[in-house]
C-alpha cells in the first residue's frame, strides 16, 4: 500500500482502517524525513482550513493514537513478564519504536499549532501551485519557489516572503494595510493593492507590473523605484540597484500562470534560462549563437516534465533534439 499525502492526513483524522494505521506508522517510524514530510503536509492543510479546523485534526489525531499507545504499553508489560520467542522480539521493539516515533510527531504537531505562526508553502520542479492568503490575495507559485507568511493577517501589515517566482494578485482592503513582499539581498515590494510577477532567483532578478502600483526598496538605497502598469525592473545580482527599467506586455511574463509561455520575441537563451530555473533541467546547444535566436507565439507548458517542453522549442526553431551521455543538446 502508497502512503499518500491523502492517507496520511486520513490517519490524522482518524479516517483510517486498522490496516492502513499500521502501514503509515510503519513508514512514520522508517524514517526522519517521512515525520517530516507528514508535518510538511500538516502545513500545507492550514494553509488550507483554518485553525479551529487544525485544532480538531490534531485532538482527532491523539485520540485515534491513545488507543495505539495503549496497547503497546501493555504489550511492554506483557514482555516482563512473559517469556517471548525470539522471532517475536524485534516485533516488539519494532512496535515500541512506532510509539516513540509516534509520540514524538504528535508532540510536534502539538509544538507546532501552540506556538507556529507560518505558513510554508514550496512548488516542486515543474509544479504550479495556487494559494489564497489570509486576505484572500491570490498568489501563484511556479516551479522551483517557496513562500512563507503568517499563519494570520489580524488587520495589520501583511508580509510575505518569496525564493523563486510568483505572481501575485493582491486584494486591496478598506483599512489600507500595506502588503509587503520580501525579497532576498533585503528588496521589499510594497502595493496596496496590484497585479503583479516576481523572478527572484540566484541568477537573476525583475519585477514585472501588470496593474496598479508598487513601491521596490532596495538594500542601501534611501530612495524607491515606483512601477506603473507595463514597467519592468531588472535588479543586480546583490540588490543593491536597478540595472534597467522598461515597458514591456505584461501578459508575456504572467502567460505561465495560465499554463502556457506567451513569446513576444523570446530568445532560445531566455527559454532554456527559465526551463533550468523551473524544471531543474540544463539544456545544452552545440552554436552559442543559437542562444539569441528569437521566437513569437504561445507553448504550452508541461506540469509533469521538461522533455515536452524542450521538443517543442526545438520545433519551433528548427532544431534536433539530442540525448548523448545523459545531457540534453539542441543542435542545427
Amino acid at each position: 500500500m502508497e502512503v499518500t499525502k491523502q492517507l496520511v492526513m486520513h490517519y490524522f483524522t482518524g479516517k483510517t482502517t486498522p490496516e492502513q494505521n499500521r502501514v503509515v506508522e510503519r513508514w512514520l517510524a522508517l524514517h526522519p524525513d517521512n515525520a517530516s514530510m507528514a508535518l510538511e503536509w500538516i502545513n500545507e492543510n492550514a494553509a488550507e482550513d483554518d485553525e479551529a479546523n487544525l485544532a480538531d485534526l490534531m485532538m482527532s489525531r491523539e485520540q485515534v493514537w491513545s488507543g495505539t499507545q495503549e496497547r503497546l504499553l501493555n504489550a511492554e508489560d506483557n514482555r516482563k513478564t512473559l517469556l517471548i520467542p525470539h522471532s517475536n522480539q524485534y516485533k516488539l521493539k519494532r512496535y515500541l519504536a512506532i510509539a516513540a516515533s509516534m509520540l514524538l510527531i504528535s508532540s510536534l504537531c502539538w509544538m507546532w499549532l501552540k506556538q507556529s505562526k507560518t505558513i510554508y508553502i514550496q512548488a516542486a520542479y515543474g509544479q504550479t501551485r495556487y494559494i489564497t492568503l489570509p486576505d484572500s490575495s491570490q498568489v501563484v507559485l511556479n516551479g522551483n519557489s517557496r513562500l512563507r507568511y503568517p499563519a494570520l493577517w489580524a488587520g495589520g501589515p501583511r508580509e510575505i516572503w518569496l525564493e523563486g517566482e510568483a505572481f501575485f494578485d493582491v486584494k486591496h482592503l478598506r483599512t489600507g494595510s500595506t502588503f509587503t513582499v520580501h525579497l532576498s539581498d533585503g528588496k521589499d515590494i510594497q502595493v496596496l493593492g496590484t497585479q503583479f510577477n516576481v523572478i527572484d532567483r540566484h541568477t537573476r532578478s525583475c519585477i514585472v507590473l501588470k496593474s496598479g502600483s508598487i513601491r521596490l526598496s532596495l538594500a542601501g538605497k534611501e530612495k524607491p523605484v515606483y512601477l506603473r502598469p507595463g514597467d519592468m525592473v531588472r535588479i543586480n545580482d546583490n540588490g543593491s540597484q536597478v540595472t534597467a527599467k522598461e515597458v514591456v506586455n505584461p501578459e508575456t511574463y504572467s502567460s505561465w500562470t495560465q499554463g502556457r509561455w506567451r513569446l513576444d520575441g523570446t530568445s532560445l537563451g531566455e527559454m532554456l534560462q527559465k526551463i533550468e530555473e523551473n524544471y531543474g533541467v540544463t539544456v545544452q546547444v552545440e552554436n552559442q549563437e543559437l542562444l539569441t535566436k528569437r521566437a513569437s507565439g504561445s507553448i504550452p507548458l508541461s506540469s509533469i516534465n521538461a522533455q515536452t517542453l524542450i521538443e517543442d522549442i526545438a520545433s519551433l526553431f528548427e532544431l534536433h533534439f539530442i540525448k548523448k551521455d545523459n545531457q540534453l543538446i539542441l543542435a542545427q
